[in-house]
Formats: structure tokens, C-alpha cells, sequence
């Protein structure tokens, strides 16, 4: 005989208190892990590792139980996942606002097939870790590689020898003041 009590309460239920737990809990992660990701994102995404994984495999594992609380059921799961598209949904409008926090800029890391030190620094990338990325993107001698932007979300723009990148398009970008004008169109 199948105990629905049990059935409830253990596997598919929520308490109200429980139910406010898991909301706050899960609100206050989420704004952690938006801060983290605002600080680190850029690295993290540009040149991910072994390491970088595991940290966040680790990362979404603790917060995970963390948000559910001691006993997790469907509806505290179903309350966490709702509760995140409502911060996801809250941060990409609050984000359109205007705010003091300073926002992350593409930034230049390579003028002329020579690395910016202070783009890279900026952007806690190293030497190495840029020769990595330009060779995923077909780079195979640096003096083709005229220009290289890491973007926000951690790709990589590069302008290639013999072409221009609209001045528009760098408008936003930190480092642009040093790209040499027979790189920029319009």
C-alpha cells in the first residue's frame, strides 16, 4: 500500500517556511554567483580549463543544495527554478538601467600582432592564455592577427591584416584609443 503522506511530504511538498527558505536562499546565491561571474566571467569564458570546470561543476553542486534546502522535493525544485528565471529576468532589466556600477567593456588585448599588457592584466588573461585563444580561431601567425577584442561574454573579435573594423563597433571598447587608424572604417 502506497503511504501518499509519505509520498508528500518527502518527495514531492513544500512547507510554506520551507517554501520561503528555499526562495531566499536561492535570491541571495544568485546574486553571489551574478557578482562572481561579474568579476571572473570574462577569464572563465574566454579560456576555459579543467579546473575553471570543476570549479564551477563544484559551484552549481553547492548551490544547488544549498537552495533546496534539507529535504528537497519537486516544488521546492520547481520554486528554484522559477525563482531564478524571476532574478534573471529582474537583473537583464535592471541591467538597462542606468546605475554607479561600473559595467564590463570588450577590451583590446593585441594591437598590430603584439599583445597589450595592460588589456591582458585587465582582464587576468596571460600571454599564453591569449596564443591559446588565437589559435582556436585560426590564428596562425600573430602579424595576421591585426587587431584582437575579448568580448564580453569571453569570445574573441580578431581583425585580420588587410581588413577594417568600423569605429562604430569599438565605440564601447576599452584600450580603442590605441588602434591605429588604418584599422578603423567609417
Amino acid at each position: 500500500m502506497i503511504d501518499w503522506d509519505i509520498v508528500w511530504r518527502d518527495y514531492i511538498g513544500i512547507s510554506w517556511s520551507g517554501a520561503l527558505g528555499v526562495v531566499a536562499s536561492t535570491i541571495v546565491l544568485y546574486l553571489f554567483f551574478a557578482l562572481l561571474m561579474h568579476l571572473s566571467g570574462p577569464r572563465l569564458m574566454a579560456n576555459p580549463t579543467v579546473g575553471s570546470f570543476a570549479v564551477l561543476a563544484v559551484i552549481g553542486g553547492v548551490t544547488a543544495r544549498a537552495t533546496l534546502g534539507e529535504a528537497p522535493t519537486m516544488l521546492g525544485a520547481l520554486i528554484v527554478l522559477n525563482t531564478l528565471m524571476i532574478m534573471e529576468y529582474l537583473l537583464g532589466t535592471l541591467r538597462k538601467l542606468p546605475h554607479p556600477l561600473p559595467r564590463r567593456r570588450p577590451t583590446v588585448l593585441m594591437i598590430g600582432g603584439r599583445p597589450v599588457s595592460s588589456g591582458l592584466h585587465r582582464v587576468h588573461l596571460s600571454q599564453r592564455n591569449l596564443w591559446d585563444l588565437l589559435r582556436s580561431h585560426g590564428v596562425l601567425d600573430l602579424d595576421d592577427a591585426e587587431l584582437v577584442i575579448l568580448e564580453t561574454r569571453g569570445d574573441l573579435t580578431v581583425v585580420r591584416r588587410g581588413s577594417t573594423i568600423d569605429r562604430s563597433l569599438i565605440a564601447e571598447v576599452e584600450g580603442r584609443e590605441a588602434i591605429p587608424e588604418h584599422l578603423l572604417a567609417g
